[in-house]
């Protein structure tokens, strides 16, 4: 039995990172070697605090935590608390949702822990793909190799044994630790393929052009892209059509992990189409692969953006925030449920255990501050979506473009240039993911909410 794909974990939770986490330590085909932390969302000190806080939180407190890099490689801080609150993981109502680890993260320097658990782990791989490509017969011709996910081992049927796996560095924040561990150690590059959240094809999060973990440090970007290992970019075009929606919120809460309509079509997902379409018509057939569906933004005249979504007033937010406990449910009952069985209720009239309840929470602070900050009618949810590649790629539809970091103009730093036409002589140097299937993501999703729930100490009271 082929042993599960390592996966090294880099990020800066964080809410969607702290989804990300869930996933990675819950998902049966991977093996979470560990979690390193870069500052972003917020300071290093509180990011690697709530790391340790998630894991002890979802019940992989085997699972060690080291601190990463402060800032970035050249450039001053930029962190998120618009998005995250103060602590990085706010609840909805402020302040810290989750309780502290009393656990310590790991001495010595990100880069060299994560260098001794990659290559460790890829010995692992080099040593099971020996064996395996050893034992077997000739690999079948190529009319009849098949695809597989990325937690399998390559067999001669699959006509992948020639190619030797490679542990799996998921970033999900600023680049900072993933450039300075390939600068220092090289052969990291041999060893690994890098996912990561970040980039965008068109219009950013935290600038014009520009997305805010590559916007970060665009310096650590443009040393990861040009290394010249594997690289898949998921950008915000496809992150922003995996919303939380109260479908997703109620399923989360009544244990369910199918969203999907009775016809077999995706719900809904807050305008996008049900295939996932990344265009600029949430209404054109999923056929295409442009950009971007990203929502306008109204400024008041206060400054701030009015938000008016289909059911007015908010109330398709309301009625997301009663499905998690919210204080007013579109049915009028004060703190009861949208189903009218009481605060939390779930959609059959049980409570949510404490633990799914939290990750409701959770996701309902990321829904009020995306509403007010970016005219989201629901929140979308980035980290995972990369997680989720290595999971299942056959949920994404990808193309190898050239991509290069624009890090001198003061207006467009860290923008990811995205060559569609392959207009640029360039090589083409990462594989940027188009759209996902986003029903087929939350039902991985839910399934690691799922194992997680089973074995969470927050399980015994809320």
């Amino acid at each position: 039995m082929a042993q599960p794909m390592p996966v090294w974990l880099d990020c800066d939770p964080g809410h969607d990172d702290a989804m990300a986490i869930l996933l990675a330590g819950h998902t049966p085909g991977l093996k979470l070697l560990g979690v390193s932390t870069v500052g972003g969302n917020q300071t290093l000190e509180k990011v690697t605090r709530n790391a340790l806080d998630v894991l002890d939180a979802i019940g992989l407190n085997h699972i060690d935590v080291v601190a990463g890099q402060a800032r970035p490689l050249m450039r001053p801080s930029k962190l998120c608390p618009e998005i995250h609150g103060d602590s990085g993981l706010d609840g909805p109502s402020g302040g810290r949702l989750l309780p502290r680890s009393q656990r310590k993260p790991l001495t010595g320097k990100a880069v060299n822990v994560m260098y001794d658990a990659i290559s460790a782990a890829y010995q692992e791989l080099q040593k099971e793909d020996a064996c395996t490509t050893a034992t077997l017969p000739a690999a079948a011709p190529a009319a009849t190799a098949h695809a597989a996910d990325a937690t399998t081992a390559p067999t001669p049927a699959d006509g992948l044994h020639h190619a030797p796996r490679k542990v799996k560095l998921v970033c999900t924040g600023a680049l900072t630790n993933a450039a300075l561990l390939l600068t220092l150690y090289p052969e990291v590059a041999e060893q690994v393929e890098v996912v990561l959240m970040g980039g965008c094809m068109g219009v950013g999060n935290t600038g014009p052009v520009m997305e805010f973990n590559i916007q970060t440090d665009p310096e650590a970007a443009r040393i990861v892209f040009e290394f010249g290992m594997p690289i898949t970019m998921v950008p915000l075009e496809v992150t922003h059509t995996v919303l939380a929606t109260p479908e997703v919120l109620a399923a989360i809460g009544s244990g369910r992990t199918n969203i999907r309509s009775s016809s077999g079509s995706s719900v809904d997902n807050g305008g996008s189409t049900a295939a996932c379409e990344v265009g600029l018509d949430a209404d054109a057939p999923c056929t295409g692969t442009t950009a971007t569906s990203t929502p306008s933004i109204a400024p008041s005249e206060g400054g701030d953006v009015v938000v008016a979504d289909a059911q007015g007033g908010g109330g398709a937010a309301a009625a997301a925030e009663a499905e998690a406990g919210g204080t007013t449910g579109v049915n009028g009952a004060g703190s009861r449920g949208s189903n009218g069985h009481g605060s939390g209720s779930g959609c059959n009239g049980v409570a949510p255990s404490p633990f799914r309840h939290t990750i409701q929470q959770l996701l309902l602070f990321f829904a009020k501050t995306y509403r007010r900050v970016f005219r989201f009618e629901h929140p979308p949810l980035h980290d995972p979506v990369a997680v989720a590649y290595v999971i299942r790629p056959d949920h994404f539809e990808c193309q190898h473009m050239r991509v290069d970091v624009e890090t001198v103009s003061q207006l467009s730093y860290g923008q990811t240039v995205c060559d569609v036409w392959g207009q640029s002589r360039l090589p083409p140097n990462v594989n940027v993911a188009l759209r996902v299937d986003v029903a087929g993501f939350w039902e991985v999703m839910l399934e690691a909410v799922g194992r997680a729930d089973a074995v969470s100490p927050l399980k015994g009271s809320r």
